[in-house]
Parts: structure tokens; C-alpha cells; sequence
């Protein structure tokens, strides 16, 4: 009878109060099995969210031979992008939480950060979105459809592509948490991505690497099996554990919330 009784009752050994946090690749894993079922469903909306470009781009590639229909995906994509702006946005404040080991109710955080966040949220991921998708033209381009490889152009493509994936990345934790302005936002990254390399350009690093692999190395089947169990949360938790204590050393954004909470509970105290 012991496989079926648990003895939750019983005393175990716990986690020592001493207990070092855990970094790298085990508190990934104890992320993910942990709170897996959270990422999943998260990963989900992020997918929906993202839905309407991917049909966008699906259209402009099978009618591609006419002008006519590649300029009508190129328009829906970049309207479908604030969407996408919109679902990055929720997906790392969610994100962040866990990492963070802060409790969070799924369905109503990405409601509110969704409602909280869209006017910088949209023209952020019109901007990254159109950005990253030349960039992944032209590297297919460099790539696949020449017969000699001009590396000089494929360097310069792959450095453009690790700048748009870390300003993307920083740019949307400053507007979750920070009230600036999105060209200050913009500078910030830029400032942030060389200032803090040895986070900011493994994070991009790795995250290009996984792309570049299942864009050209993993069959289609299994990327979208890997994508519908969850990747792109995934990759979030990934990048945001990279990310974040950089954020924190260079806006000091838990003291910034413990202050506003803290004049927030005095006001109510007083009124």
C-alpha cells in the first residue's frame, strides 16, 4: 500500500534554511517541473497570439510568385504584429513571476498586463517582429539559396539578428517595469547589451542557436510538437534568467516596487 499512500502527514526533510538557491541548468529544471503546467497553458495563449502572423507568413510563402498577394501577407503580418508585441509582453511578466518565485494567477495577470501594457507593447512588436523578419529572410537568403556564402554578409546578419533579439527581450522588461519612453527604452537596451554581455549575449546567443536548429536542422513534425509542448515559454524562463539580474543591478527594480509598496500601505494606514 505504500505506492498509493502518500503519508503527507509524516515529517520529511524539508529545505534547509541554509539551502543555496539553485542556478543555472537545475533551477531551470526546478522551474520546469515545478510549474510546468503554468507554462504550458501560458505558452498557449503566447501561440494564439501569434497565430494570425504565422498564417501571414504561410500565405505570403505559398503565393509568393505574385506580387499582389506577397504585399497583402506583408500587410496583415505587420498588423498581426502588435499582437505578437501583446503576447511577448504577457508572456515575460508571467515569466519574470517564476522566475522570481512570485505567485500568479495565469488567466488574470495576462489580462491585466494586457490591458496595462498595449500602448508600448504594440509598437514594440510591429518594430521587433518586421526587424526579425527581414533579418530571417535575409539569412535564408545567405544561407539556403546561394550557391557561395558570403560570410562577410552572413556575419553581419547574424549580428543584427543578436541585437534585435536582446533589444527585444530588454526593451519589453523596461516596459513591464519601468515607466520610460520606448526611444529611451531603445537606448537603454543598446546600452545594456554591451554593458552586461556576459548575460545579455549568451541569452541571445543560445536563443538564435535553438531558432537557427529548428528552422533548418529539426524536422517540421517535431518542431511543432516541441512548440505546442510548451518551447516558447520555455525559452522564456531561459532568457529572463539571464536577463533579469542584470535588469535588477542596473534599475535597481525590487527596491523601486518595496518603495511603492511601502508608500502605498502607509497611504491606506494613514487614510
Amino acid at each position: 500500500m505504500g505506492l498509493f499512500s502518500m503519508h503527507y502527514d509524516r515529517e520529511g526533510p524539508g529545505v534547509r534554511k541554509d539551502e543555496p538557491p539553485k542556478k543555472g541548468f537545475a533551477r531551470f529544471w526546478e522551474i520546469l517541473t515545478r510549474d510546468y503546467g503554468h507554462l504550458f497553458k501560458l505558452n498557449l495563449l503566447f501561440m494564439l497570439c501569434c497565430l494570425p502572423a504565422a498564417l501571414a507568413v504561410g500565405f505570403g510563402a505559398l503565393f509568393s510568385p505574385y506580387l499582389g498577394m506577397l504585399l497583402i501577407a506583408a500587410v496583415v503580418f505587420i498588423a498581426s504584429s502588435a499582437l505578437i508585441g501583446q503576447g511577448m509582453s504577457c508572456l515575460h511578466w508571467l515569466t519574470v513571476k517564476t522566475v522570481r518565485d512570485e505567485a500568479c494567477y495565469l488567466w488574470h495577470e495576462f489580462r491585466r498586463c494586457w490591458k496595462a501594457n498595449w500602448r508600448q507593447s504594440v509598437p514594440t512588436g510591429i518594430l521587433f517582429s518586421c526587424l526579425l523578419a527581414m533579418n530571417c529572410i535575409a539569412a535564408r537568403f545567405y544561407l539556403f539559396e546561394q550557391e557561395k556564402i558570403h560570410w562577410v554578409l552572413l556575419i553581419f546578419v547574424s549580428f543584427s539578428m543578436l541585437l534585435i533579439i536582446n533589444c527585444w527581450l530588454l526593451t519589453t522588461l523596461q516596459l513591464l517595469f519601468l515607466d520610460l519612453p520606448l526611444s529611451v527604452m531603445l537606448k537603454n537596451s543598446l546600452l545594456m547589451l554591451f554593458g552586461y554581455a556576459k548575460r545579455t549575449l549568451p541569452c541571445a546567443v543560445l536563443t538564435m542557436v535553438i531558432w537557427f536548429l529548428l528552422l533548418a536542422a529539426v524536422p517540421w513534425p517535431i518542431t511543432i510538437l516541441l512548440a505546442f509542448q510548451g518551447l516558447f515559454a520555455q525559452l522564456a524562463v531561459i532568457a529572463d534568467m539571464w536577463a533579469w539580474p542584470a535588469m535588477e543591478e542596473a534599475f535597481h527594480i525590487s527596491e523601486q516596487q518595496a518603495a511603492k509598496r511601502a508608500e502605498r500601505e502607509a497611504l491606506e494606514s494613514g487614510g
